[in-house]
């Protein structure tokens, strides 16, 4: 068996859930390798490049003390509406790998309304309609004395005068645990949207009394359908590359025949397609390829195309959670697996005019946007077409 050994190119810093369930920070360009918050394998992230656009989510600036008399929010960040709540930041620090600031809530409320902290001010993210936009932030409780009617995170729009023009809302709920909140796929539906901010929420009833305290970590707004890995700011706007990993010298890997495999965690399905991994041939555009992905339409799929005809493709309903794919080709015999069934043959003859020598994980090279945004636990490539029996237990 021999080891292939690819380049990874990302120029910037990452941040992923490590074996201890704390963020961690991975070095620029190096694979991130991720866990889940119990310290089992997730898989290597692979993402497109992502921008949070709000400046301070490393919540620094703050005083201790009441705001107004002494105490003052992180740099940026702004307390709205109120009505007869008091504002204290009581201390900051880092839980887990999370840079984040404890505010105290208290008093009796003057309205039935809803107050919040907005992490950006209007007029800073610029936006505009049908943009999508996802926002995302880590809080908890660490005080419940008399806790809020209802919390949420929102996405707000606003006008060229920094006018309010509508807030999307999704409701949460807040533990003693430290969690990411998530807000995704929000379509700015405004013509007049020229900014968007991010905020938390927490709704109170006229003369009814307060007293809680939450902790918030990491705030992010950024451009896209889904919420991505943390970009952490502390001062300006953050932009995290993509992840381009790839062999473009790997002919000896990769046979006339043959049998690509992979296993995904796939957490999110997107309206675009996710490329899993995708072999050619030098020529550009390649006329000899092999590739499974994910498709704009939810569906797992393969295609393999050589000298220029498609001779084997297949596409098959997916789902999220953990998944294990191969294609096995050989002139006069293609098949495709998913978890332990042939879900695909094809008998179709082909010959490969190049000879197969670039492999990418994780995207495709005619397509810079078109990243997986999810895991990949592990893939592998065989010099010779397994049998179905072999297919199926490696898939199963």
């Amino acid at each position: 068996m021999s080891t292939v050994t690819f380049d990874v190119v990302r120029a910037s810093t990452k941040y992923v859930v490590d074996e201890n369930g704390d963020l961690s920070q991975v070095a620029a360009n190096t694979p991130a390798f991720e866990y889940n918050a119990d310290g089992t394998y997730k898989g290597m992230l692979v993402e497109e490049e992502r921008e949070n656009g709000i400046r301070n989510s490393e919540a620094g600036g703050s005083t201790n003390g009441v705001i107004g008399s002494g105490g003052a929010l992180p740099t940026n960040w702004q307390a709205i509406n109120l009505n007869g709540i008091g504002v204290e930041v009581i201390g900051t620090g880092t839980e887990k790998g999370v840079e984040y600031v404890d505010i105290k809530f208290s008093g009796t409320a003057t309205a039935t309304t809803s107050f919040t902290i907005r992490f950006e001010g209007p007029g800073q993210i610029t936006a505009s309609q049908n943009e999508i936009w996802s926002g995302s932030v880590y809080m908890k409780y660490t005080d419940q004395t008399a806790n809020p009617d209802s919390v949420n995170i929102r996405i707000q729009q606003f006008d060229s005068i920094d006018a309010s023009l509508k807030q999307d809302l999704k409701s949460i709920t807040l533990t003693n645990t430290l969690t990411r909140f998530k807000q995704e796929d929000i379509t700015l539906d405004n013509a007049s949207t020229v900014s968007v901010s991010s905020l938390a929420g927490f709704g109170i009833t006229n003369t009814q009394a307060y007293d809680f305290t939450v902790r918030f970590g990491l705030p992010q707004l950024e451009e896209g359908v889904h919420a991505s890995s943390v970009i952490k700011t502390s001062g300006t706007s953050a932009t995290r590359n993509k992840d381009d990993i790839s062999n473009t010298s790997a002919s000896t890997y990769i046979g006339t025949a043959g049998t690509i495999y992979a296993e995904v965690q796939i957490d999110k399905i997107i309206d675009d397609n996710q490329w899993i991994i995708y072999v050619r041939s030098t020529t550009t555009p390649a006329e000899n390829y092999i590739h499974m992905f994910l498709s704009s339409s939810g569906n797992f799929g393969y295609r393999l195309e050589a000298s220029n005809v498609i001779a084997g493709s297949h596409d098959e309903t997916a789902t999220t959670g953990n998944h294990k794919l191969a294609i096995v080709y050989t002139t006069g015999d293609i098949r495709y697996y998913l978890d332990g069934v042939q879900v695909d043959a094809d008998a179709n003859s082909f010959t490969f005019a190049q000879t197969l020598s670039e492999i990418y994980i994780g995207k495709t090279p005619l397509d810079s946007t078109a990243q997986f945004n999810n895991w990949i636990r592990a893939f592998a490539l065989y010099k010779r077409a397994l049998t179905d029996s072999e297919a199926i237990a490696l898939t199963s």
